[in-house]
Protein backbone atom coordinates (compact mmCIF):
# COMPACT_ATOMS: atom_id res chain seq x y z
CA UNK A 1 0.00 0.00 0.00
CA UNK A 2 2.96 2.10 0.87
CA UNK A 3 3.32 2.42 -3.32
CA UNK A 4 0.19 4.82 -3.32
CA UNK A 5 1.80 7.54 -1.62
CA UNK A 6 5.46 7.43 -2.81
CA UNK A 7 4.70 9.58 -5.97
CA UNK A 8 6.87 12.70 -5.11
CA UNK A 9 8.65 13.02 -8.00
CA UNK A 10 5.73 14.57 -9.40
CA UNK A 11 3.76 16.16 -6.85
CA UNK A 12 2.60 19.00 -9.11
CA UNK A 13 0.26 16.07 -10.37
CA UNK A 14 -1.33 14.13 -7.56
CA UNK A 15 -4.62 15.25 -6.80
CA UNK A 16 -7.67 16.39 -8.69
CA UNK A 17 -7.16 20.67 -9.05
CA UNK A 18 -10.55 22.81 -9.70
CA UNK A 19 -8.61 26.02 -9.57
CA UNK A 20 -7.58 27.75 -12.61
CA UNK A 21 -4.12 28.05 -13.59
CA UNK A 22 -3.07 30.91 -16.08
CA UNK A 23 0.41 29.92 -17.31
CA UNK A 24 0.76 32.66 -20.06
CA UNK A 25 4.09 34.10 -20.86
CA UNK A 26 4.61 36.83 -19.46
CA UNK A 27 8.00 38.54 -20.05
CA UNK A 28 8.29 35.82 -22.53
CA UNK A 29 9.56 33.42 -19.91
CA UNK A 30 9.18 30.27 -21.61
CA UNK A 31 7.09 27.46 -19.74
CA UNK A 32 8.76 24.23 -18.28
CA UNK A 33 7.52 20.66 -19.79
CA UNK A 34 5.89 20.16 -16.13
CA UNK A 35 4.00 23.60 -16.28
CA UNK A 36 2.58 22.69 -19.31
CA UNK A 37 2.06 19.15 -18.20
CA UNK A 38 0.44 20.56 -15.01
CA UNK A 39 -1.89 23.17 -16.84
CA UNK A 40 -3.07 20.67 -19.19
CA UNK A 41 -4.11 18.01 -16.12
CA UNK A 42 -5.77 21.28 -14.18
CA UNK A 43 -8.02 21.84 -17.70
CA UNK A 44 -8.99 17.97 -17.24
CA UNK A 45 -9.52 17.65 -13.78
CA UNK A 46 -12.22 21.27 -13.84
CA UNK A 47 -13.86 18.86 -17.36
CA UNK A 48 -13.69 15.27 -15.76
CA UNK A 49 -17.14 15.58 -14.62
CA UNK A 50 -18.16 16.23 -18.12
CA UNK A 51 -16.64 13.30 -19.62
CA UNK A 52 -18.39 9.70 -20.77
CA UNK A 53 -17.50 7.27 -18.16
CA UNK A 54 -14.81 5.44 -20.70
CA UNK A 55 -12.71 8.68 -20.90
CA UNK A 56 -13.02 9.34 -17.23
CA UNK A 57 -11.84 6.62 -16.24
CA UNK A 58 -9.23 6.20 -19.02
CA UNK A 59 -7.65 9.58 -17.43
CA UNK A 60 -8.12 8.46 -14.03
CA UNK A 61 -6.26 5.39 -14.75
CA UNK A 62 -3.80 6.94 -16.31
CA UNK A 63 -2.63 9.93 -13.38
CA UNK A 64 -2.93 6.73 -11.23
CA UNK A 65 -0.14 4.83 -13.00
CA UNK A 66 2.22 8.41 -13.63
CA UNK A 67 1.22 9.80 -9.72
CA UNK A 68 -0.01 6.68 -7.14
CA UNK A 69 -2.57 8.96 -6.52
CA UNK A 70 -6.27 7.79 -5.46
CA UNK A 71 -8.30 10.63 -5.87
CA UNK A 72 -9.83 9.40 -8.75
CA UNK A 73 -10.92 6.15 -8.03
CA UNK A 74 -14.59 6.95 -8.08
CA UNK A 75 -14.33 6.97 -12.18
CA UNK A 76 -12.42 3.52 -12.12
CA UNK A 77 -15.28 2.26 -9.31
CA UNK A 78 -18.09 3.54 -12.02
CA UNK A 79 -16.08 1.40 -14.92
CA UNK A 80 -16.32 -1.64 -13.29
CA UNK A 81 -19.98 -1.16 -12.83
CA UNK A 82 -20.24 -0.33 -16.29
CA UNK A 83 -17.58 -3.68 -17.39
CA UNK A 84 -20.74 -5.51 -15.63
CA UNK A 85 -23.39 -4.90 -17.77
CA UNK A 86 -20.77 -4.94 -20.31
CA UNK A 87 -20.13 -8.73 -19.72
CA UNK A 88 -23.06 -9.83 -19.64
CA UNK A 89 -24.11 -7.87 -22.59
CA UNK A 90 -21.24 -9.20 -24.50
CA UNK A 91 -21.84 -13.04 -23.01
CA UNK A 92 -25.37 -12.94 -24.27
CA UNK A 93 -24.41 -11.86 -27.96
CA UNK A 94 -22.42 -15.00 -28.03
CA UNK A 95 -25.26 -17.35 -26.58
CA UNK A 96 -27.18 -16.09 -29.34
CA UNK A 97 -24.71 -16.44 -32.07
CA UNK A 98 -24.96 -13.00 -33.12
CA UNK A 99 -21.63 -11.88 -33.04
CA UNK A 100 -21.34 -10.59 -36.64
CA UNK A 101 -25.13 -8.88 -35.89
CA UNK A 102 -23.29 -6.69 -33.11
CA UNK A 103 -20.14 -5.72 -35.21
CA UNK A 104 -22.26 -4.38 -37.92
CA UNK A 105 -23.72 -1.88 -35.88
CA UNK A 106 -20.59 -0.20 -35.45
CA UNK A 107 -19.61 1.14 -38.91
CA UNK A 108 -22.38 4.24 -38.78
CA UNK A 109 -20.76 5.16 -35.57
CA UNK A 110 -17.60 4.81 -37.02
CA UNK A 111 -18.35 7.43 -39.94
CA UNK A 112 -20.75 9.59 -37.23
CA UNK A 113 -17.29 9.94 -35.12
CA UNK A 114 -15.26 10.83 -37.91
CA UNK A 115 -13.95 14.63 -37.30
CA UNK A 116 -11.30 14.89 -40.29
CA UNK A 117 -10.02 13.47 -43.51
CA UNK A 118 -7.70 10.86 -41.92
CA UNK A 119 -10.57 9.68 -39.53
CA UNK A 120 -13.11 9.42 -42.26
CA UNK A 121 -10.79 7.31 -44.46
CA UNK A 122 -10.10 5.17 -41.43
CA UNK A 123 -13.59 4.49 -40.83
CA UNK A 124 -14.62 3.55 -44.22
CA UNK A 125 -11.62 1.09 -44.38
CA UNK A 126 -12.85 0.00 -41.18
CA UNK A 127 -16.46 -0.83 -42.92
CA UNK A 128 -14.69 -2.76 -45.75
CA UNK A 129 -12.60 -4.81 -43.21
CA UNK A 130 -16.12 -6.33 -42.55
CA UNK A 131 -15.73 -8.20 -44.84
CA UNK A 132 -12.91 -10.18 -44.25
CA UNK A 133 -13.67 -10.14 -40.24
CA UNK A 134 -17.29 -9.59 -40.04
CA UNK A 135 -17.27 -10.18 -36.04
CA UNK A 136 -13.93 -8.18 -35.37
CA UNK A 137 -15.63 -5.36 -33.38
CA UNK A 138 -17.24 -7.90 -30.92
CA UNK A 139 -13.75 -9.39 -30.40
CA UNK A 140 -12.07 -6.02 -29.25
CA UNK A 141 -15.00 -4.57 -27.40
CA UNK A 142 -14.70 -8.10 -25.34
CA UNK A 143 -10.50 -7.89 -24.91
CA UNK A 144 -11.00 -4.29 -23.95
CA UNK A 145 -13.42 -5.53 -21.18
CA UNK A 146 -10.81 -8.54 -19.95
CA UNK A 147 -7.68 -6.33 -20.38
CA UNK A 148 -9.50 -3.30 -18.01
CA UNK A 149 -10.16 -6.45 -15.54
CA UNK A 150 -6.64 -7.65 -15.42
CA UNK A 151 -5.24 -3.94 -14.53
CA UNK A 152 -7.92 -3.31 -11.96
CA UNK A 153 -6.86 -7.12 -10.52
CA UNK A 154 -11.18 -8.05 -10.43
CA UNK A 155 -12.26 -11.81 -10.37
CA UNK A 156 -15.64 -12.30 -11.60
CA UNK A 157 -17.22 -14.82 -13.22
CA UNK A 158 -18.52 -13.87 -16.15
CA UNK A 159 -15.29 -12.57 -16.89
CA UNK A 160 -13.39 -15.58 -17.08
CA UNK A 161 -16.59 -16.87 -19.13
CA UNK A 162 -15.68 -14.32 -21.58
CA UNK A 163 -12.21 -15.18 -21.65
CA UNK A 164 -12.57 -18.64 -22.40
CA UNK A 165 -14.86 -17.70 -25.26
CA UNK A 166 -12.31 -15.15 -26.41
CA UNK A 167 -9.17 -17.14 -26.47
CA UNK A 168 -10.62 -19.97 -28.13
CA UNK A 169 -11.06 -17.73 -31.33
CA UNK A 170 -8.61 -17.60 -33.95
CA UNK A 171 -6.92 -14.57 -34.73
CA UNK A 172 -4.73 -15.44 -37.63
CA UNK A 173 -6.41 -14.31 -40.47
CA UNK A 174 -7.38 -10.79 -38.89
CA UNK A 175 -3.82 -10.20 -37.54
CA UNK A 176 -2.63 -10.92 -41.43
CA UNK A 177 -4.82 -9.83 -43.85
CA UNK A 178 -3.67 -6.25 -45.62
CA UNK A 179 -6.95 -4.53 -45.33
CA UNK A 180 -7.40 -5.25 -41.78
CA UNK A 181 -3.70 -3.96 -40.95
CA UNK A 182 -4.30 -1.20 -42.99
CA UNK A 183 -7.58 -0.48 -40.85
CA UNK A 184 -6.89 -1.46 -37.49
CA UNK A 185 -2.75 -1.17 -36.58
CA UNK A 186 -3.09 -0.43 -33.31
CA UNK A 187 -6.45 -2.18 -32.42
CA UNK A 188 -4.63 -5.36 -33.90
CA UNK A 189 -1.33 -4.76 -31.60
CA UNK A 190 -3.70 -4.50 -28.98
CA UNK A 191 -5.09 -7.89 -29.58
CA UNK A 192 -1.92 -9.25 -29.91
CA UNK A 193 -0.56 -8.16 -26.46
CA UNK A 194 -3.88 -8.63 -24.98
CA UNK A 195 -4.08 -12.37 -25.38
CA UNK A 196 -0.80 -13.52 -24.80
CA UNK A 197 -1.29 -11.31 -21.26
CA UNK A 198 -4.64 -13.43 -20.82
CA UNK A 199 -2.85 -16.45 -21.40
CA UNK A 200 -3.55 -17.14 -24.95
CA UNK A 201 -1.34 -17.75 -28.49
CA UNK A 202 1.46 -15.38 -29.05
CA UNK A 203 0.78 -14.05 -32.68
CA UNK A 204 3.28 -11.16 -32.13
CA UNK A 205 5.30 -12.93 -35.37
CA UNK A 206 2.41 -13.17 -37.71
CA UNK A 207 1.46 -9.35 -36.88
CA UNK A 208 4.64 -7.57 -37.30
CA UNK A 209 5.34 -9.58 -39.93
CA UNK A 210 2.08 -8.55 -41.80
CA UNK A 211 2.87 -4.89 -40.88
CA UNK A 212 6.31 -4.89 -42.23
CA UNK A 213 4.86 -6.69 -45.31
CA UNK A 214 1.98 -3.82 -45.97
CA UNK A 215 4.31 -1.06 -44.77
CA UNK A 216 7.75 -1.81 -46.05
CA UNK A 217 10.41 0.99 -44.26
CA UNK A 218 11.65 2.03 -47.53
CA UNK A 219 8.31 2.77 -48.84
CA UNK A 220 7.51 5.77 -45.81
CA UNK A 221 7.61 8.20 -48.75
CA UNK A 222 4.76 6.18 -50.42
CA UNK A 223 2.22 6.23 -47.75
CA UNK A 224 -0.19 9.32 -47.35
CA UNK A 225 -1.04 10.66 -43.44
CA UNK A 226 -3.06 8.04 -42.60
CA UNK A 227 -1.24 4.74 -43.86
CA UNK A 228 1.88 6.67 -42.21
CA UNK A 229 0.03 7.13 -38.87
CA UNK A 230 -1.58 3.69 -38.98
CA UNK A 231 2.08 2.19 -39.18
CA UNK A 232 3.70 4.28 -36.29
CA UNK A 233 0.20 3.49 -34.42
CA UNK A 234 0.79 -0.22 -35.05
CA UNK A 235 4.56 -0.11 -33.94
CA UNK A 236 3.57 2.35 -30.79
CA UNK A 237 0.69 -0.16 -29.25
CA UNK A 238 2.78 -2.92 -29.84
CA UNK A 239 5.22 -0.98 -26.63
CA UNK A 240 2.26 0.57 -24.99
CA UNK A 241 0.20 -2.46 -24.73
CA UNK A 242 2.80 -4.33 -23.67
CA UNK A 243 3.56 -2.09 -20.36
CA UNK A 244 -0.24 -2.58 -19.90
CA UNK A 245 -0.76 0.73 -20.71
CA UNK A 246 2.00 2.71 -18.38
CA UNK A 247 1.78 0.33 -15.30
CA UNK A 248 5.51 -1.13 -16.18
CA UNK A 249 8.89 -0.10 -17.70
CA UNK A 250 9.72 -2.23 -20.72
CA UNK A 251 13.04 -3.41 -22.18
CA UNK A 252 13.86 -2.17 -25.37
CA UNK A 253 16.14 -4.86 -26.89
CA UNK A 254 12.23 -6.42 -26.22
CA UNK A 255 11.26 -3.79 -29.12
CA UNK A 256 14.79 -3.82 -30.60
CA UNK A 257 13.52 -3.17 -34.51
CA UNK A 258 10.70 -0.58 -33.66
CA UNK A 259 13.06 1.64 -31.38
CA UNK A 260 15.62 1.68 -34.05
CA UNK A 261 13.16 2.60 -36.35
CA UNK A 262 12.10 5.72 -33.88
CA UNK A 263 15.65 6.30 -33.84
CA UNK A 264 16.36 6.71 -37.52
CA UNK A 265 13.14 8.35 -38.55
CA UNK A 266 12.18 10.20 -35.04
CA UNK A 267 12.40 13.96 -37.59
CA UNK A 268 9.64 12.64 -39.88
CA UNK A 269 7.67 11.29 -37.89
CA UNK A 270 7.55 14.91 -35.94
CA UNK A 271 7.61 16.81 -39.19
CA UNK A 272 4.56 14.11 -40.73
CA UNK A 273 2.45 12.46 -37.68
CA UNK A 274 -0.33 14.34 -35.15
CA UNK A 275 0.27 15.24 -32.09
CA UNK A 276 -0.95 12.06 -30.60
CA UNK A 277 1.56 9.71 -32.76
CA UNK A 278 4.32 11.65 -31.70
CA UNK A 279 3.21 11.44 -27.93
CA UNK A 280 3.19 7.73 -28.04
CA UNK A 281 6.58 7.58 -29.85
CA UNK A 282 7.55 9.45 -27.25
CA UNK A 283 5.93 7.59 -24.24
CA UNK A 284 7.82 4.72 -25.79
CA UNK A 285 10.83 6.00 -24.74
CA UNK A 286 9.64 6.97 -21.63
CA UNK A 287 8.82 3.45 -21.00
CA UNK A 288 11.78 2.06 -22.00
CA UNK A 289 14.06 5.02 -19.70
CA UNK A 290 15.20 6.67 -22.36
CA UNK A 291 15.39 9.94 -20.97
CA UNK A 292 18.79 10.95 -22.22
CA UNK A 293 17.62 10.11 -25.73
CA UNK A 294 17.55 12.84 -28.43
CA UNK A 295 14.76 11.09 -29.74
CA UNK A 296 12.61 11.10 -26.51
CA UNK A 297 13.17 14.89 -26.11
CA UNK A 298 12.08 15.77 -29.94
CA UNK A 299 9.31 14.60 -29.28
CA UNK A 300 8.88 16.24 -26.03
CA UNK A 301 10.13 19.70 -27.66
CA UNK A 302 7.29 19.13 -30.30
CA UNK A 303 4.50 18.10 -28.31
CA UNK A 304 5.49 21.38 -25.87
CA UNK A 305 5.55 23.57 -28.60
CA UNK A 306 1.80 22.51 -29.60
CA UNK A 307 0.63 23.39 -26.27
CA UNK A 308 -1.72 26.31 -26.22
CA UNK A 309 -2.03 29.01 -23.13
CA UNK A 310 -5.41 30.15 -23.77
CA UNK A 311 -6.99 27.10 -23.83
CA UNK A 312 -4.46 25.36 -21.75
CA UNK A 313 -4.70 21.96 -24.20
CA UNK A 314 -2.60 20.41 -27.19
CA UNK A 315 -5.27 21.19 -29.97
CA UNK A 316 -6.27 18.65 -32.68
CA UNK A 317 -4.82 18.51 -36.31
CA UNK A 318 -7.54 21.60 -37.27
CA UNK A 319 -7.07 23.79 -34.74
CA UNK A 320 -10.10 22.88 -32.45
CA UNK A 321 -10.23 22.68 -28.66
CA UNK A 322 -12.50 20.12 -27.84
CA UNK A 323 -12.67 18.40 -24.69
CA UNK A 324 -13.90 14.85 -25.62
CA UNK A 325 -12.30 14.82 -28.48
CA UNK A 326 -9.18 15.58 -27.41
CA UNK A 327 -9.04 13.47 -24.48
CA UNK A 328 -7.05 10.80 -26.09
CA UNK A 329 -3.95 13.53 -27.01
CA UNK A 330 -4.05 15.61 -23.71
CA UNK A 331 -3.22 12.96 -21.55
CA UNK A 332 -0.52 11.74 -23.75
CA UNK A 333 0.79 15.20 -23.43
CA UNK A 334 0.47 15.25 -19.69
CA UNK A 335 2.25 11.87 -19.08
CA UNK A 336 5.40 12.47 -21.96
CA UNK A 337 5.87 15.96 -20.71
CA UNK A 338 5.62 14.93 -16.80
CA UNK A 339 8.20 12.33 -17.62
CA UNK A 340 8.18 10.06 -14.52
CA UNK A 341 10.94 8.10 -13.46
CA UNK A 342 8.34 5.88 -11.29
CA UNK A 343 5.52 4.57 -12.62
CA UNK A 344 2.50 2.65 -10.18
CA UNK A 345 0.67 -0.20 -11.25
CA UNK A 346 -2.75 -0.68 -10.95
CA UNK A 347 -4.85 0.82 -9.65
CA UNK A 348 -5.73 -2.40 -7.92
CA UNK A 349 -9.07 -1.50 -6.78
CA UNK A 350 -10.08 -5.11 -4.67
CA UNK A 351 -6.55 -3.77 -2.42
CA UNK A 352 -7.38 0.05 -2.48
CA UNK A 353 -11.21 0.27 -1.89
CA UNK A 354 -13.46 -1.52 0.40
CA UNK A 355 -14.85 -4.57 -0.93
CA UNK A 356 -18.37 -3.48 -0.26
CA UNK A 357 -17.71 -0.82 -2.85
CA UNK A 358 -17.12 -3.24 -5.36
CA UNK A 359 -20.03 -4.63 -7.68
CA UNK A 360 -21.86 -7.33 -6.05
CA UNK A 361 -19.87 -10.53 -7.27
CA UNK A 362 -16.86 -9.09 -7.80
CA UNK A 363 -13.89 -9.75 -5.62
CA UNK A 364 -9.75 -8.94 -5.77
CA UNK A 365 -8.00 -11.35 -7.36
CA UNK A 366 -3.75 -11.81 -7.37
CA UNK A 367 -2.40 -12.29 -10.16
CA UNK A 368 1.04 -12.89 -10.82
Amino acid sequence: MLFIFAALAITLLITPDKTNHSLTSMDNIKLSHSNIALAIKTKYDQELGNLANYKASHYAARIYRISGTTSYLPYNLQDLRYMKDRVEQLLQVAHDNNEVKYSSTKPSKWLAKANDSSARIRAELRRKSLDIAPSLPYYLSSLSILRRSLEYRICYQPFDQLKEQVLAHDYTRSLSDPSLIKAWAAQLANIVIWIKQLGGKDYSDVFLGALQAVYPDDQDKLLNIQQYENKIYGLTHMILASSQYYQYHINRDDFAGIFEYFDNNIDTIISRAKADVVAEVGIAYLLASEHDNPAFEKAKQNIAQQYDETYHMIPSIDGTFDISAGAHRNILAIMLLSSPQQLYPGPWLGEIVDNTQLPQGMNHCKQS
